[in-house]
């Protein structure tokens, strides 16, 4: 009955220890999935405001295009040439003014393929750090599972 006893606690022990070095594994892997998740974070947060400098951007463009339209509208209209070539019916180009264009995103073609590109980065990483969440809570539920087993390890010794 000794021996037996013996072999059992020895196998309790066994048990116990590869128990604590799975915990402390997964522990491990636990502040790596923290860290990852923080860099994602991090990378989120450039991203948007990677985001709002091209908003701010475009919406600068806007303004610039609308003042340029201005100042170029009164010089033409101070000029008796302009209005000669509008009776006439020449059919002068004028710039066309940014106005409700720039309000709906259209202006660059390759500053909105740029947004875009940025849209779609912003939204793959939003998931990827979902995924990271799911995981992480995934392995604090194992973590505390393999706890618990380590503590009923230790009541049966």
């Amino acid at each position: 009955m000794l021996q037996q006893e013996l072999l059992s606690r020895t196998s309790l022990e066994t048990q116990k220890l590869n128990l604590m070095t799975e915990v402390s594994e997964l522990k491990l892997k636990l502040v790596g999935m923290e860290k990852e998740q923080k860099e994602q974070e991090e990378k989120q947060k450039k991203a948007e405001s990677v985001l709002n400098v091209i908003s701010e951007l475009q919406e600068q463009m806007c303004r610039l295009q609308l003042d340029i339209h201005r100042q170029m509208q009164e010089r033409l209209s101070l000029s008796r040439d302009y209005s000669e070539e509008v009776a006439a019916g020449d059919g002068a180009a004028r710039p066309q003014p940014c106005g409700q264009d720039c309000a709906h995103g259209e202006g660059s073609p390759e500053l909105l393929q740029e947004l875009r590109h940025l849209k779609i980065k912003v939204e793959e990483l939003e998931n990827e750090r979902n995924q990271y969440e799911w995981k992480l809570k995934a392995t604090k539920a194992e973590v505390a599972q393999l706890q618990e087993q380590v503590a009923l390890k230790d009541a049966e010794i």
